[in-house]
């Protein structure tokens, strides 16, 4: 059961690089104009720029499943310590 609850939040980051990094500054852009918090609009810069240039990059895809894979295997790589 912990494996495919592992596979389903690596799948889900994943995703969500690939497709939504973008529209997260959207929502902290009008998350700003709410609140008028200054953090709020530095962290849609960040998002922004990070949405625009992971958006253009050519390995955008490559990277989003190979961060995906890594999240997915090497937990099952790692030996667990036995606690007694």
């Amino acid at each position: 059961m912990l494996n495919r609850k592992r596979w389903i939040i690596a799948s889900a980051i994943g995703l969500y690089l690939y497709f939504l990094l973008p529209a997260t500054a959207v929502a902290l852009y009008e998350l700003y104009h709410l609140t008028h918090i200054d953090a709020i609009y530095m962290g849609y810069g960040a998002f922004k720029a990070a949405g625009y240039y992971f958006g253009v990059w050519p390995y955008q895809l490559a990277v989003c499943v190979l961060i995906t894979l890594c999240i997915g295997i090497l937990p099952s790589l790692i030996p667990r310590r036995k606690t007694s």
